[in-house]
């Protein structure tokens, strides 16, 4: 009687935070990715199941959340299907703290469903809900410090500004975009300060810097774990300046510098094309709408998440480091879109209940249920990834190809990643060694020597490279170890040539024919249909196609070989790397039309790569059109200065 009287109370107070998370909690599980997906998918699942140490920044809260989420649900769920349901559940969190926190400041029990679940199933956080990512847990740590710091400001509560600052710190170990919330709250405080009434005491702020110190703590989690046990490894922590490097995202700086205008523009044209897209077009002006609501109505609320939109904006207008995945760095501005639609959403309900007569509920519960049915309606077929074996797949097949006891060297996240995962934690190919070629987790130089120069450490990978490619020609017996490179950049010693063996390269000496290099392409994961929209995966599909174009070209059959080249870059038409490779193999072919075209397109889509402009200038002096190789040649070298 007692426990239900209990749960009765909890539910009429909590109901929306509790339906937002059960909604999307059940859709979350019917569109879970199955196994290992693209790009650091199969990083972090490595690394927090056997907890390791990730990519910078080392998402140390995700590695020790997930791995407890995860736990009990591996076995009987393969480790990659279990930390994706952990990031689901993290997500279904943050759809119920959302729905929690305009609960609290007011609004209507259905539109806080309403906008909470229509940022739930927004397209680019839905498809980060259903892998395993960091922004769900990164979403829920953005909206306890909104919680925290608008009740911290409401009610001049010293104790709810130590909360914010300890989450804040907190939160900044899930993912650094959190600091993009920083400047709102600094200028809600600045405005509170010059309007009077909000002062707190320096012996306040000062407890609050160290509540910050106290959330961020968890970061020791990295040096004291970083290279114990078998887990996933990004680089050495032994320094304070490699712990640094690490925890600021050094290595990445240079990919947000100011870039030319053109990249501005294109920038400011996707991020407007993503705010418009992401909900429905259709809500577009509703959020807008939003806006201007909560700055009536709740200007504390306004100015954290307006000034935040804008932070992230320009952040996104410096970024020219990889334009597809500039989705992911915008989940802030999302996240606030979602807040401004529920003001939308109530202002819209208070306009038809004032012209409707009869039960003023109705409009109420229509909204509150049509306007997130809306949002899963048109981002369901492209975030549904309940089928999604084509990473997996692909993985596999690189892995079934190699002979026994080879040596990959892999290269590039597409397929570095997966391979990892399948090699290292589901067990394939156990006979099997990889290494990645710039030093990302498994690695030919030792952990001691990761503390040497960079420069240096390139000279031994490079060296030691030499030496397994010599000795695997030298040794043609059984005990011999064939070499093979998942991208054929450069070989690392004189005499020797990449040959197309499936979905990899082997070695051989130059001159020299490898028969036994001819393999069979399976094209069954190439042709699968799939819904997916992620230019990730369609750069895997596209891969089986362009590694067929090698395989007609070695055996002399030019014309089946252009069309397989072309096929790939028809599969994955935003991938610039595809289009470029493609350029490149149909100048060979001497089609120079056609690489112009390619080349054109990889062009249209990171205007930001010298090496595009070079090999453009290329094809145009074959051409003759050398006024216009030199101006590509001129446009090199500029780009050449920018970090």
């Amino acid at each position: 009687m007692v426990s239900s009287i209990v749960f009765s109370g909890v539910w009429q107070k909590h109901w929306p935070a509790i339906a937002s998370f059960g909604v999307s909690f059940g859709v979350y599980i019917l569109t879970l990715c199955p196994s290992v997906y693209v790009e650091g998918s199969g990083e972090l699942i490595g690394a927090t199941y056997l907890l390791g140490t990730p990519h910078p920044t080392g998402y140390p809260l995700f590695a020790l959340v997930g791995r407890l989420i995860s736990a009990p649900l591996s076995p009987p769920f393969s480790p990659a299907y279990s930390i994706n349901l952990a990031s689901a559940l993290l997500a279904s969190a943050a759809a119920a703290a959302l729905a929690g926190l305009l609960r609290s400041r007011g609004h209507r029990a259905w539109i806080c469903v309403g906008a909470a679940l229509s940022f739930a199933f927004s397209s680019t956080f839905w498809s980060q809900a259903v892998i395993a990512e960091v922004y769900s847990l990164s979403m829920c740590a953005v909206l306890a410090v909104y919680a925290a710091t608008l009740a911290a400001f409401d009610r001049r509560d010293e104790r709810f500004l130590l909360l914010a600052a300890f989450l804040f710190g907190l939160g900044v170990t899930a993912h650094l975009n959190q600091v993009l919330v920083l400047p709102g709250i600094g200028l809600l405080f600045l405005c509170g300060w010059i309007r009077g009434g909000v002062r707190w005491r320096m012996t306040a702020l000062c407890s609050a810097g160290l509540c910050a110190l106290i959330g961020y703590s968890i970061v020791l989690y990295l040096p004291i774990r970083n290279g114990l046990g078998s887990g996933f490894h990004w680089g050495p922590l032994q320094t304070p300046q490699l712990l640094y490097e690490h925890l600021t995202a050094a290595a990445y700086t240079s990919s947000f510098t100011v870039p030319p205008n053109e990249v501005v523009i294109a920038n400011l044209n996707r991020w407007l094309g993503q705010m418009v897209n992401e909900f429905h077009v259709l809500l577009s002006p509703l959020i807008l709408w939003g806006a201007i609501e909560a700055w009536r109505r709740d200007k504390a609320l306004a100015v954290v998440t307006l000034c935040t939109v804008f932070i992230n904006l320009v952040a996104v207008l410096t970024y020219h480091r990889d334009p597809n995945g500039m989705a992911v760095f915008s989940l802030v501005s999302l996240l606030s879109c979602g807040l401004l639609l529920a003001f939308g959403m109530e202002s819209l309900s208070r306009h038809l209940q004032a012209v409707r007569t009869g039960r003023r509920g109705v409009p109420l519960f229509l909204i509150g249920l049509l306007v997130p049915l809306l949002v899963v309606s048109t981002n369901h077929e492209t975030s549904d990834l309940s089928d999604s074996w084509i990473p997996h797949r692909y993985g596999a097949d690189i892995l079934a190809q190699l002979p026994p006891r080879a040596i990959l060297l892999t290269e590039g996240d597409d397929a570095s990643f997966i391979l990892d995962y399948l090699h290292r934690v589901e067990g394939l190919r156990p006979d099997v060694d990889l290494y990645n070629r710039v030093g990302r987790g498994t690695d030919l130089v030792t952990r001691k020597e990761g503390l040497l120069d960079p420069w240096e450490q390139a000279r031994l990978r490079r060296e030691r490279e030499a030496v397994l490619v010599s000795r695997s020609i030298a040794d043609r017996s059984s005990t011999g170890r064939p070499v093979f490179f998942l991208v054929p950049r450069s070989m690392p010693a004189k005499g020797y040539s990449f040959s197309p063996r499936g979905l990899a390269y082997g070695v051989v000496q130059e001159g020299e024919e490898d028969l036994e290099s001819i393999v069979n392409l399976d094209m069954t994961t190439a042709e699968m249909e799939t819904a997916s929209r992620d230019p990730w995966v369609q750069k895997i599909q596209a891969n089986y196609w362009f590694m067929l174009g090698e395989q007609f070209s070695r055996e002399g059959r030019h014309d089946r070989a252009r069309l397989a080249y072309e096929r790939g870059a028809e599969v994955a038409p935003r991938s610039r790397t595809m289009h470029y490779n493609v350029a490149i193999m149909l100048l060979k072919q001497n089609k120079l039309d056609a690489a112009w075209r390619h080349l054109k397109t990889a062009l249209d889509l990171d205007p930001l790569r010298p090496e595009v402009y070079r090999l453009g200038a290329n094809i145009l002096r074959r051409q003759g059109r050398f006024d216009d190789a030199d101006e590509l040649l001129k446009r090199a070298l500029k780009l050449r200065r920018i970090p």
